[in-house]
């Protein structure tokens, strides 16, 4: 009876160092990516609010806390399993760099959409994605015109108002 105890007690021990060390070394990659992603998170809420005012759309705090802390669940979670998986791969085809890396295309697209909608300029992202996929075969500067697109609806609604005022 007592050889069942130790056994099972070394074991436990064990499995408790490996997953300390585990976590711990997961720990370590994820910090900065979170912090990278709470610095783009924060940085489009910020370019979504002044993008509203800009176009005279309705700002509502509630709305805008709901949608940031929605995006800020799942990125976090998607660093903290990019991280993970990373970590128990061997550290070798380093996931997390590249996941993390995509996410913050998605959302530098989406800053830059802010920044540039209230001019009645809209971000192609289908566009986007395919420059930067054949960016490899060496794309011409006539390639890079179908990123951006001007928003003809979004221009004349921004006459409309100016002629208002």
């Amino acid at each position: 009876m007592e050889d069942k105890g130790v056994i099972s007690g070394a074991i436990q021990g064990g499995f408790a160092s490996i997953a300390a060390g585990f976590v711990s070394e997961s720990l370590n990659h994820m910090i900065p990516w979170l912090i990278v992603s709470f610095v783009v998170i924060m940085t489009d809420l910020a370019f979504g609010v002044r993008k509203s005012l800009l176009t005279g759309e309705k700002v509502r705090f509630s709305r805008a806390m709901r949608a940031t802390m929605g995006k800020m669940v799942t990125y976090f979670a998607f660093v903290c399993m990019v991280c993970m998986l990373n970590v128990a791969s061997g550290l070798n085809w380093q996931i997390d760099v590249y996941s993390c890396l995509l996410v913050c295309f998605i959302e530098v697209c989406s800053i830059f959409g802010n920044i540039l909608k209230p001019k009645g300029i809209r971000i192609d992202l289908l566009g986007a994605a395919r420059v930067f996929v054949k960016k490899a075969a060496n794309v011409d500067s006539e390639d890079v015109k179908c990123i951006l697109k001007e928003d003809k609806q979004d221009k004349n609604d921004k006459n409309e108002k100016n002629e208002k005022n």
